[in-house]
């Protein structure tokens, strides 16, 4: 900290001060204060924590480690005593003897104690272990500090006409740091009007507490509520939404503890901020609010300005909480359609299987119905016709199709143009696959005849064992492949218009429920020849 030579000195900050001036003066006293801090906190620091081991190390270490911790509290009251900005600020002129007095008897005479002190303790520490001599060494280093500290800030007044006058020199490294603050002080008003807003719920038993901290922050923008005691403002927060809650402690029926803790029970109202006012100022209370999680907390009578500020950190941080929550449910919104999406598209148990491995494995399944449907003549129904009426009248076909499959206990596995295909016995256990597969399939003929379009339709159906999976990795086909697959396909391609044809060993299965006759045996391409059924109707 030592003044570099040239530096311009800093202009005082009277009252006719430029703001810039005003905030450069303060941030250099702050300036001052943070390093002269810095190792009495030190010093505070390690000499807390060797006197929580005082048992391990003895009685008469321990009271020299009382000594220097004295000497370190009385040292940060004399540094916040001797450079409060409001002393020094009231001028710029500062009388060269109370100033030195100051500066160099009362600050280092504790500053010498807390040397000598160490330097004692160091030289008798072989018994002491590491850790403890570690922490001596830091002491006694974070005194000679503070001893250089003193005679710097000193230095950096000089006598003029009998007094001392401020020349704030500092080095470069030391002006960046002064500017950098002053540029973050000179905030625009209007950020801070921008962020105002909320409703907040004042707790208190006082009125007149009640009433000067509600005008206050009615006129900071917020909308205010006010509750006189605790089950009041229970009541209240059950049933109305708020931003914030200014929460004292000593109030009767409940107390502001007691409240904080059903706040914090409570699964809608544990996330809603509390800050605590009160006039206790004991650290046992404070940490016990922060612990029930209070946000902040304020001692009463407290300044306006601090509640304003830690008012608005307070309601921004809800702010950025609502938007996480909202996002989170926005992205489990977005997980459920997809997740909706898979179930529409695979089976619940694939599914499950996909999410829980990343990939599903194969599975085969001995007695499975496998129907074909197709319209009849659809070639040239479509010569004739504009793409988007075919799709429309598509999609009513389709979706009478979807509607028969469910109702039958089947499971659709594909679309492929006009060709619907679908499974009975594939997902759920049937007594007889073939049975369902039929009856789909006789009112699938009179569902399709009966649309606008007045469709004819075939449908062929076999059974058979079937290997069942997923296809692709980007975009999932739930099929199935197998004999049975391609032997369902034949018998409906070599089918009657308006009419379920079924295999020799499907009909075997239904023969005993069904009315129906055989088409006698047909070359089939890719199978030889194959006796096939043509199924009439259901026996009565």
């Amino acid at each position: 900290m030592s003044g570099t030579p040239g530096t311009p000195a800093a202009p005082a900050a009277g009252p006719g001060a430029p703001e810039d001036e005003r905030r450069a003066r303060a941030a250099f006293l702050a300036h001052m204060r943070h390093e002269l801090r810095t190792p009495v906190n030190a010093i505070l620091g390690y000499s807390e924590m060797l006197l929580e081991d005082r048992e391990e190390l003895g009685e008469q270490v321990g009271a020299d480690l009382e000594k220097i911790h004295d000497a370190g509290a009385t040292l940060l009251a004399l540094i916040n005593e001797i450079l409060a900005q409001s002393k020094i600020e009231e001028s710029k002129v500062i009388d060269i003897d109370a100033f030195g007095a100051e500066m160099r008897h009362h600050l280092r005479t504790p500053a010498s104690t807390v040397i000598g002190y160490a330097e004692m303790l160091l030289e008798e520490a072989d018994g002491l272990g590491d850790e403890p001599r570690g922490d001596l060494e830091r002491i006694l280093t974070s005194g000679k500090k503070l001893l250089g500290l003193i005679e710097d800030i000193v230095q950096m007044f000089e006598v003029k006409h009998g007094h001392a006058e401020l020349k704030v020199e500092a080095s470069a490294e030391v002006q960046s740091l002064i500017r950098g603050v002053v540029d973050t002080l000179a905030v625009d008003p209007r950020q801070s009007a921008d962020r105002l807003g909320g409703r907040i719920l004042v707790v208190d038993d006082n009125e007149t507490n009640r009433d000067v901290l509600g005008k206050r922050l009615k006129r900071d923008g917020y909308e205010v509520a006010t509750a006189e005691d605790g089950l009041l403002a229970m009541q209240m927060m059950a049933d109305e939404e708020f931003d914030l809650v200014l929460l004292d402690i000593m109030m009767p029926i409940i107390n502001g503890y007691q409240v904080l803790e059903r706040m914090k029970q409570d699964e809608r109202l544990r996330h809603l901020p509390v800050i605590m006012i009160s006039a206790l100022d004991d650290i046992d209370g404070i940490v016990r609010c922060i612990e029930m999680g209070a946000e902040d907390y304020l001692p009463k009578p407290f300044n306006p300005t601090i509640l304003k500020a830690r008012i608005g950190a307070c309601l921004e941080k809800k702010r950025l909480r609502d938007r996480e929550v909202l996002h989170l449910q926005q992205i489990e919104e977005e997980k459920k359609r997809a997740d909706d999406l898979l179930h529409v598209i695979l089976p619940d148990d694939v599914v499950d299987e996909l999410k829980r491995t990343n990939q599903v494995r194969p599975r085969r399944r001995e007695e499975v119905a496998v129907l074909f449907c197709d319209i009849a003549g659809f070639t040239p129904y479509c010569s004739t016709r504009q793409p988007e009426e075919i799709l429309q009248n598509l999609q009513q076909l389709f979706e009478l199709y979807e509607e028969l499959a469910a109702k039958w206990q089947m499971y659709k596995i594909k679309t492929i143009g006009d060709s619907f295909m679908s499974t009975a016995g594939l997902i759920v256990p049937l007594d007889n696959p073939v049975e369902n597969a039929v009856s789909c399939g006789l009112e699938m003929i009179a569902g399709a005849k009966a649309l606008p379009a007045a469709f004819d339709v075939r449908v062929g159906i076999h059974v058979g064992p079937v290997m069942a999976g997923v296809v692709g990795r980007r975009q999932y086909l739930f099929d199935i492949w197998g004999d049975a697959v391609n032997t369902a396909s034949r018998v409906e391609s070599h089918g009657i218009k308006g009419a379920v044809c079924v295999s020799d060993a499907a009909w075997k299965r239904i023969e005993d429920r069904f009315e129906g006759e055989s088409r006698g045996i047909i070359p089939v391409k890719g199978k030889g020849e194959m006796e096939i059924f043509r199924v009439a109707r259901r026996l009565d």
